[in-house]
């Protein structure tokens, strides 16, 4: 029986195609060879690939350990990803399979896939599994779930930090398998179907995702700057009050005698206003740099506002309310849900319909967030009545044709228009 470290070694090897000093063979086939001779490649792109790419994986400097640092020493990164993954760990998720005349219908509350995504894993709730992956997502423009089995068989969803994760890619098959290293640096491999890859696109790299912090990295570093100086200031004035400028050169000893007397003159509340007399000084020069003339302020406001257009989080809901009104902090929450969190939602819903549950034996059911229970979504949702109610009285459209867009079954009396008398 294998130990822990052969296994890891030889799944690594079977990853990277080693085949042993038997084969004399490195690298798998990448290619298929049909009866007649031809030769055809799955991923034409594929062949540019870097022999040593196949082996060692690929991560292209995408995957910044550093960006991670970001989530915990800037607010408005903080506040903004914060922000996300509450919402988007806040809608319940459904499972559904197709039923009759195309209605979807909602599976048990036992059903394996069901529980799944309510007991991620012994140590993980619901909650903390879309917390955690919209924070990679929004940090690293990535996130890895590990499908593992436990000691009964039954599957669990382990979250792994991207810039800990190297990606393999294969000439035939695109991606052969991943790779993880732990907090020790051992290598963990997980073959292609043992891993669900979420990613933002990336126009420069394909194997990799594009972090949404990646733009907006300079002007978040901007504020930190402004900070630190600011504290600085506050703790020294960031500089000396003055300079005394003299004709002698003087030695580092000469220097600090001058300092301790200096000190001791005119040091501590008793010395206050005391005139000083230094007869080898011929001038002094006092040193300032106002808040106004580092705009110390404004450069702060710019951070937020590039982390906020980054993020497509409006600034009322990063505190930002100098102009808030509760009007418009309502519009900002419906703003962030429609065109943030929706559109995020279906990104999520679509990765996981193409990848997750054809994995996990279910490729005939389908996941949904269910966003019903949002009150910033619920406006949207009265319009959506009124108008179909106004469709309905006009004879436009039948029950059965509502019925199916809110995903109910037909009612045998339902195909006749409603025409309001």
């Amino acid at each position: 029986m294998n130990t822990g470290r052969e296994a890891i070694t030889g799944k690594l090897a079977e990853l990277v195609g080693w085949r042993g000093k038997e084969s004399g063979s490195f690298l798998r086939n990448t290619r298929d060879q049909p009866a007649d001779g031809t030769v055809q490649r799955r991923n034409r792109g594929g062949g540019s690939l870097d022999p040593s790419a196949e082996i060692f994986g690929i991560q292209g400097g995408w995957a910044h350990p550093e960006y991670g640092a970001y989530y915990a020493s800037s607010v408005p990164v903080y506040a903004a990803i914060k922000l996300r993954a509450d919402a988007i760990s806040r809608p319940p998720v459904r499972i559904h399979r197709p039923g009759p005349d195309g209605v979807r219908l909602p599976v048990a509350p036992d059903h394996p896939v069901q529980q799944l995504l309510e007991r991620v894993n012994p140590w993980y709730t619901r909650g903390d599994l879309w917390q955690a992956t919209e924070i990679y997502l929004n940090l690293w423009g990535q996130a890895f779930w590990a499908l593992e089995r436990d000691e009964q068989g039954r599957w669990e969803i382990w979250p792994l930090r991207p810039d800990r994760v190297t990606v393999l890619p294969d000439r035939r098959r695109h991606i052969r398998g991943f790779v993880y290293r732990g907090r020790n640096g051992t290598p963990v491999a997980y073959t292609a179907e043992e891993v669900v890859w979420l990613r933002y696109f990336n126009p420069l790299e394909e194997y990799a995702g594009l972090s949404p912090l990646s733009p907006a990295r300079l002007s978040v570093d901007m504020g930190g700057d402004g900070l630190r100086f600011n504290r600085n200031f506050l703790r020294n004035s960031a500089q000396p009050d003055f300079v005394l400028l003299t004709d002698a050169q003087l030695t580092d000893s000469e220097i600090e005698d001058f300092y301790s007397r200096w000190e001791a003159r005119y040091r501590g509340p008793q010395n206050a206003r005391r005139p000083a007399i230094a007869n080898f000084v011929r001038d002094i020069r006092t040193l300032g740099l106002s808040h106004r003339d580092m705009d110390f302020i404004r450069g702060l406001r710019w951070s937020l506002e590039e982390v906020s257009r980054a993020y497509g989080v409006p600034k009322p809901l990063l505190a930002d309310l100098e102009r808030a009104t509760f009007a418009n902090i309502n519009a900002a929450e419906r703003l962030f849900w429609r065109n943030t969190i929706v559109p995020e939602v279906r990104f999520l819903e679509e990765h996981l319909n193409r990848m997750l549950l054809p994995v996990l034996g279910y490729p005939d059911l389908e996941l949904e967030f269910d966003l019903t229970a949002i009150e910033a979504m619920q406006e949207d949702e009265n319009s959506r009545v009124t108008r179909q109610a106004q469709l309905l009285d006009r004879g436009v459209l039948t029950i059965n044709e509502v019925r199916r867009q809110r995903n109910l079954p037909d009612v045998p009396w339902g195909n006749e228009p409603r025409v309001k008398v």
